[in-house]
């Protein structure tokens, strides 16, 4: 379907779908409509459940990436911040790590032990080609994270 979402012609948008076929239970879902530039809903999971899977990706990945802290960032930006769904966190937790190795409500202090030893100059540099505004690069940082995890 030609959706016309660029004047640019021959520029194309790519949509990754990923499939968890091993899907941790506790998300919540939301359906969504959009009405910009043609109409159509969108089933996902709300903003606790999507935060989760930010995080246990961000706590389990055996690298750090940029976009996992800048996205975290984002969550804790709103007002009041997002929490993550503690149940689907457990649940994704205890299936990677294993059952009762890790405790979800410790999240903010697994992710500032995490964050101890991360390179942001590094983290800044992975996600740069990403954002609209480069300005936005000075938010990943540990003090930025600092603060929004105080919230």
């Amino acid at each position: 379907m030609e959706a016309r979402l660029t004047s640019i012609a021959g520029q194309n948008l790519s949509i990754k779908l990923e499939i968890d076929t091993r899907r941790p239970a506790g998300g919540t879902s939301s359906r969504t409509l959009i009405t910009r530039h043609f109409t159509f809903v969108v089933r996902h999971h709300d903003l606790p459940s999507l935060m989760s899977g930010k995080l246990h990706a961000l706590l389990t990945r055996p690298y750090p990436k940029g976009r996992d802290w800048f996205d975290l960032l984002w969550y804790r930006s709103f007002r009041p911040p997002v929490s993550p769904n503690l149940e689907l966190l457990q649940n994704a937790l205890d299936q990677t790590e294993g059952v009762g190795r890790t405790d979800a409500s410790l999240w903010k202090e697994m992710v500032l032990d995490r964050a101890a030893g991360l390179d942001f100059e590094r983290l800044r540099h992975d996600i740069e080609p990403f954002l609209e505004r480069t300005a936005d690069l000075r938010l990943l940082s540990g003090e930025c994270l600092g603060t929004a995890l105080a919230d």
